[in-house]
């Protein structure tokens, strides 16, 4: 599952063997703004999912006339890979019988489906369209220099380079890309006649305050044969390179310019003229395709890497939570089963069967509040609840219970100011920190919160154990989605690897940041610091990002 993305809306066909859940589930999705059709059970329903041509479909795993698993081969060798599955699991039904995209336990939450449906969706978009830019890219190898793209950038770089300066008889040549973020044209390895280390000094910003500045956007391709005194140019930079004359055409697409390509100085001496000029235009128009062909070669290795990594997440995910759910079920069900089955248990034991069933149930009704969480946080679905907080009476009030192996001291200054925060996901943040430093410290051991004011504006709180601590190389990766300290005795200890990363988008949605020091044997100290003021601080933060865009954050990690 992608997570972090607007969900996707489709046609989605229901298979199941109740008429009566399939329109339940049919009436779930189409106030999501789905199309949704029931297929009908018979002989014909493979045929007839092909028929239909739905984007995804969800099947009930009781379903067997014909048996299910047939029927999820048949219409994917029919409808291909873009045909989504997601089963509907009965409570005792097995999840490993068939192969599908999302499994799904009934009785349904309607929210889940209508997310975890929504997110299928819009995966098998991304994939569609990944494999459109794929089909372009291969499109564009055929008629341009795809050969350099096996070796990356600098080899094709280098080729561009000398093939302008040949080409128009120069000596030197070389291709500068428009760097959006500091509004300069910048050299790239490698050049042909330069040096690494001169290239590497190239830099031709299209601001500033020489007004008589060429404009390549605006006035297009420029010949110069007294390069050193143009003021057209940046006397600094043609002296530095010991450039004389010099050709330089835009790489255009349309109206935007991706960068420039420069041939300069003949070995005769020769001034460049116009049919130079044309030339090397005629150059540049490949060119520009090479480095469009590159840009979107890249492009796609990243959207390839990023597809990996969340089929990664997603198996991980599947893993970790199977797992985790797995086991409190068979625990509340072995004790279920007792109780049903063993008439002459004592009330004593009875009663203590029950409050272990209740156990399990509040742990697993915990994964699910921080799977479903997560998610709400990662699609921006979640939105905090600001209320002005009295920090020391709050600290108190949020410190769990059950700690009594444990002594807790909380060291809060008097007259600490007030702050602006979510009261429920602060605590749950505090909560978490504190359970965490109480099983990972050996019992009647010591904990302390500690609160600071930083500066005018910000706070730090701090949760100090004196534990087992974390091995130095695996603290980087501790705030990642199921990332859990590999050692054998934090091994022993249950966690899903879900804490610190539900902690770390809480403290990072009030414009807050968390880290951690910790010594491997005598203990951890986890920190936050939080703006007195969440609520101003998010204000400020949604401005900078209407006005800039690029600073909007994507998948988290």
């Amino acid at each position: 599952m992608i997570l972090g993305r607007t969900p996707a809306v489709g046609h989605v066909a229901v298979l199941h063997r109740s008429a009566e859940r399939a329109e339940a589930v049919a009436r779930i999705l189409r106030s999501s703004g789905h199309r949704v059709t029931i297929i009908e059970p018979g002989r014909r329903v493979v045929q007839t999912i092909v028929e239909r041509t739905p984007e995804l479909l969800i099947a009930s795993m009781g379903y067997s006339e014909p048996p299910i698993g047939g029927v999820l081969r048949s219409a994917r060798q029919a409808l291909g890979a873009d045909l989504g599955v997601m089963v509907l699991l009965g409570l005792d039904d097995p999840d490993s019988l068939v192969e599908a995209d999302e499994m799904i336990r009934e009785p349904l939450d309607p929210g889940e489906l209508q997310l975890r449906v929504g997110n299928l969706l819009r995966a098998q978009a991304d994939r569609r369209q990944l494999n459109r830019k794929l089909q372009e890219l291969l499109g564009l190898y055929k008629v341009s220099w795809a050969f350099s793209l096996a070796g990356g950038a600098t080899p094709l770089f280098a080729h561009l380079s000398r093939q302008c300066a040949e080409i128009v008889k120069a000596q030197k040549g070389l291709v500068l890309l428009f760097d959006r973020d500091r509004r300069q044209m910048i050299g790239q390895l490698d050049g042909f006649g330069f040096t690494r280390e001169q290239v590497q000094r190239i830099r031709y910003a299209v601001d500033g305050e020489a007004r008589s500045r060429w404009n390549f956007r605006k006035n297009g391709p420029l010949v110069s044969n007294k390069a050193q005194s143009d003021t057209r140019l940046m006397p600094e930079m043609t002296a530095d390179l010991d450039l004389h004359s010099v050709l330089v055409v835009p790489l255009a697409a349309g109206p935007r310019i991706h960068g420039l390509l420069l041939a300069a100085d003949r070995a005769s001496g020769a001034a460049f003229n116009d049919d130079d000029l044309n030339v090397l235009m005629a150059v540049a128009g490949q060119a520009t395709v090479a480095v469009e062909n590159l840009r979107l070669h890249e492009e796609l290795m990243r959207a390839n890497d990023m597809l990996k990594e969340y089929d990664q997440i997603k198996s991980e995910f599947v893993a970790i939570v199977a797992h985790d759910f797995r086991k409190p079920l068979m625990a509340i069900r072995g004790f279920a089963e007792l109780i049903l089955e063993e008439p002459n248990l004592s009330p004593e034991t009875r009663q203590e069967f029950m409050k272990t069933v209740i156990s399990e149930t509040d742990g697993l009704a915990s994964l699910a509040n921080d799977t479903l969480l997560i998610t709400q946080m990662e699609t921006g679905l979640l939105k905090f609840r600001w209320t002005e907080i009295d920090l020391g009476p709050f600290i108190l009030d949020a410190m769990p219970l059950g700690l009594s192996d444990h002594s807790v001291l909380l060291d809060i200054p008097p007259q600490f100011p007030k702050i602006v925060a979510d009261p429920d996901r602060l605590r749950q943040v505090l909560s978490n920190l504190t359970t965490n430093a109480v099983k990972y410290s050996p019992g009647g051991g010591s904990i302390t919160v500690r609160c600071r004011q930083r500066g005018d504006d910000h706070l730090v709180i701090e949760v100090v154990d004196h534990g087992i601590g974390i091995p130095e190389e695996q603290i980087a990766q501790l705030f990642q989605k199921f990332s859990r300290v590999r050692s054998d005795e934090h091994m022993k200890i249950g966690g899903t690897g879900l804490g610190l990363y539900i902690c770390r988008l809480i403290v990072e949605g009030h414009g807050g940041q968390i880290w951690v020091e910790s010594e491997q044997g005598k203990g951890s100290v986890f920190g936050l610091v939080l703006p007195l003021d969440a609520r101003a601080a998010q204000a400020t933060a949604d401005k900078k990002t209407e006005a800039n865009p690029a600073l909007k954050p994507g998948r988290s990690s």
